[in-house]
């Protein structure tokens, strides 16, 4: 009952956080690339910017291994990132209608890449503290399923975000976009505080507790000689690279390919997300703790499936289908949900309390980093491409393409990756450990 009441409190946090990403992903980006006609090279490059802060991610782990404040470990980064999240949101509509007026400006572009940078801390550091609590708190063969749960209830943030965007901004309109931002921020406050309310005892509740054990020198020297933490992380960053390079295309190819209004692109969100969850629930009855060999079953068939998925985006781009593009999105969300239940599964196998803040902190920041680069190609891609072909519906359609090939490669990183080999070459660091006193 505790461990189920804890991962609906968590999950609503990240619920919250989806809520923001909606406007920034699924409304915004829209507006600056389709409405206000600012080049997408320069838009994907501000909003990366958001994943280029996880290194930030690294630091807040390994603090919230070793330096408890008021005894809490993880409770004041999830509460501090949400915070500072919350807090920079209003300032991105003028942000974004001055950048409309004035695409070139440098100061304006400053002002973008600060925004976004403080979101990104935001989201990293509580992100990052919600995951390893999960390590934390939950015994070791639920983990996967309780990330998995943590992850479905990010995905109906994405729904109820994106159904309440299509609601309350069905059109372009300058002086709406700030009451949108205001009213979902102040949602979003109310249910970081819903759910992040005593959801960590202090350390005199939970004397049995491991954070810290590990020092951080050796907990990355391990990760960087270890052949099959390589592979993972080589694997993670490359499948989220390629993943990525449509985040901020989708919407804009729906207006200039598809010619939909921004009501109609807005919802690009909740088919994808519906995908994802009908992937997540489905595949995750099929995965045991026990059966390490279905993680990559799974993983395997998410790569397969998205480049199937991206291979349609392709076609509906070099001949333009409204109906066939949304069976696109639905089958990379398909796609999305296996992908999150294999890696999720696989992720909290690889993980261990005594270095849970530093291991997620490295997983938000292989994770981040690849997200940041797969969306500043992605605007780059579509522009140049865009140049070179004299066809906006062409380069949507090459760069689409590309990500199905690039998800194809990553197997070469997943078929070497064993469990059986890895455990017990973490259980020998973990017994060896250097024991960190407080």
């Amino acid at each position: 009952m505790v461990i189920s009441r804890l991962v609906l409190k968590l999950g609503l946090v990240r619920f919250a956080t989806s809520l923001l990403v909606v406007l920034l992903a699924n409304v915004l980006n829209r507006v600056l690339i389709v409405d206000l006609a600012v080049p997408a090279a320069l838009v994907t490059f501000s909003f990366a910017f958001q994943h280029v802060m996880t290194p930030v991610g690294l630091v807040t782990g390994y603090f919230s291994d070793t330096r408890p404040i008021r005894g809490r470990h993880r409770s004041p980064y999830i509460w501090g990132g949400m915070l500072l999240s919350a807090a920079v949101m209003p300032f991105f509509p003028d942000w974004a209608l001055a950048l409309g007026a004035q695409p070139h400006s440098r100061p304006l572009l400053y002002q973008g890449m600060l925004l976004f940078s403080l979101f990104g801390i935001g989201t990293t550091a509580s992100a990052t503290a919600i995951n390893a609590l999960l390590v934390d708190r939950i015994p070791e063969q639920d983990r996967g399923g309780a990330l998995t749960m943590v992850w479905i209830l990010t995905l109906l943030g994405f729904i109820v975000g994106s159904s309440l965007a299509g609601v309350l901004f069905p059109v372009f309109d300058p002086d709406k976009i700030h009451q949108l931002f205001v009213v979902v921020t102040l949602v979003v406050m109310a249910v970081t505080l819903w759910g992040a309310w005593d959801i960590e005892p202090p350390n005199e509740a939970a004397p049995n507790h491991l954070h810290g054990q590990m020092q951080l020198w050796p907990t990355l020297k391990f990760l960087a000689s270890n052949r099959q933490a390589l592979a993972f992380f080589a694997f993670l960053g490359t499948s989220i690279f390629f993943l990525a390079i449509q985040t901020f295309l989708l919407t804009a190819y729906g207006g200039e390919v598809l010619a939909l209004p921004v009501a109609q692109t807005s919802r690009f969100g909740v088919y994808t997300t519906y995908g994802i969850l009908l992937g997540m629930v489905g595949v995750h009855l099929l995965i045991r703790a026990r059966q390490p060999w279905a993680n990559k079953i799974v993983l395997a068939a998410s790569l397969v499936v998205g480049a199937t998925a991206f291979g349609l985006l392709s076609l509906t781009s070099f001949t333009p289908d409204p109906t066939w593009g949304i069976y696109a999105l639905c089958l990379l969300g398909l796609a999305r949900g296996f992908y999150n239940v294999g890696l999720s599964h696989l992720t909290m196998s690889m993980a261990h309390p005594t270095f849970s803040g530093v291991f997620m902190g490295l997983w938000n920041l292989a994770s981040g980093l690849a997200l940041a680069a797969g969306e500043m190609t992605g605007g780059f891609l579509k522009d140049r491409l865009a140049y070179l072909s004299g066809s906006e519906a062409g380069a949507y359609g090459w760069v689409f393409l590309l990500e199905g090939v690039g998800l194809l490669a990553c197997l070469l990183f997943l078929l070497p990756l064993s469990l059986e080999k890895y455990r017990p070459q973490l259980a020998m660091l973990v017994a060896d450990k250097p024991v960190k006193p407080y």
